[in-house]
């Protein structure tokens, strides 16, 4: 009798023994990996990567924190592996990570009219895009782009800033005043397309020879996020800034869809929660309108002032090679967008 209570108790122990160990291999909790091109140290000193640390951050607070959610994730910022943000969008798509950023010219590789969105003078503001992005028509792109690309949009998180013009050379207040100007971009075609219908003359560079083409007089000014102005050291580099919005740079925090919709409801609806309460498109914003002002007052750069008459026939060429360059996409897509103006 007393060997048959021995044995029992030994078994029970080693029934929680064998629990315990059970229950922590449960506990472990799963990596979610964030793909970014470049480690955070780099990242955060320009808009893409400042605006990602900002959801990096909440997220990983309610990764740790909220009740659905603590013990069972741990992020991980993972900024060695891939090269561009075209590679980070094609391997969250894949399932080689969980999270990163993009931007509508890298989307562009699945489905050709997201081209539409970077097309200069589509946009006026975010506030415009968000509402496109809200119709029947863009929703269901996005919806496409989950069922059959393997990534879903969370969210339109910020723009990256307008797309502005910089030049030695100036005051450049008119069409004329610019005709045959050697400007630097960054080789997209719609870029391509509008220079040709606003007289300049576009030179493709990578943006790693844009200062020593400024100084060897090889462009006399470029196009570029207004957020860049301090990368190239614009202030020395170019005097002159046109502050007419010539394109635009929406980002979105995206995640794997396979990934995204096995995850029990109650996870999903945290980090859900957490991603749609985040703003930070209003600070960006408020940064582009500081730089203008600073680049307004500053002694040794020059706002260009347009008149009205230079602004129109400025709005018109860009409106010219807009619709040169959509003719061939889906006329519903660019209704959306006029209508919601």
């Amino acid at each position: 009798m007393k060997l048959l209570q021995t044995m029992i108790c030994t078994l029970a122990v080693c029934a929680l023994v064998l629990g315990g160990l059970s229950e922590s291999v449960k506990a472990e909790p799963k990596e979610i990996k964030l793909l970014f091109p470049e480690p955070f140290s780099a990242a955060s000193s320009y808009a893409e990567g400042q605006a990602v640390g900002i959801y990096y951050g909440a997220l990983d607070f309610y990764m740790q924190n909220h009740p659905a959610l603590r013990g069972k994730f741990k992020m991980r910022w993972v900024g060695d592996v891939v090269k561009s943000p075209a590679d980070a969008l094609n391997a969250v798509a894949t399932g080689a990570g969980q999270i990163t950023y993009t931007l509508p010219q890298f989307i562009e590789q699945f489905d050709p009219d997201w081209r539409i969105i970077t097309t200069p003078g589509m946009f006026v503001d975010m506030a415009h895009f968000l509402r496109a992005m809200s119709t029947p028509e863009w929703k269901a792109k996005q919806e496409m782009l989950e069922k059959n690309c393997g990534f879903k949009i969370l969210k339109w998180t910020n723009s990256i800033g307008h797309f502005y013009l910089w030049t030695k050379t100036g005051p450049a207040d008119t069409l004329k005043a610019l005709r045959n100007q050697k400007i630097r971009y960054a080789g997209q075609q719609s870029y391509a397309v509008a220079f040709n219908k606003l007289g300049l003359v576009g030179v493709a560079l990578p943006y790693t020879e844009v200062v020593s083409a400024l100084q060897t007089n090889m462009i006399e000014g470029l196009t570029n996020d207004i957020f860049g102005y301090t990368y190239y050291d614009l202030p020395r580099q170019t005097k002159y800034m046109l502050p007419v919005p010539f394109g635009f740079g929406p980002q979105a925090l995206v995640v794997n869809a396979e990934w995204w919709n096995n995850l029990p409801k109650e996870q999903r609806d945290a980090i859900n929660f957490v991603v749609q309460c985040t703003d930070v498109h209003q600070y960006f914003e408020a940064e582009e309108k500081r730089i203008l002002k600073w680049w307004d007052e500053n002694p040794g750069t020059e706002l260009v002032k347009l008149t009205p008459e230079a602004r129109a026939e400025w709005d018109a060429a860009l409106a010219e090679a807009a619709a040169e360059f959509t003719k061939d996409a889906d006329p519903a897509l660019l209704k959306a967008i006029r209508d919601n103006k």
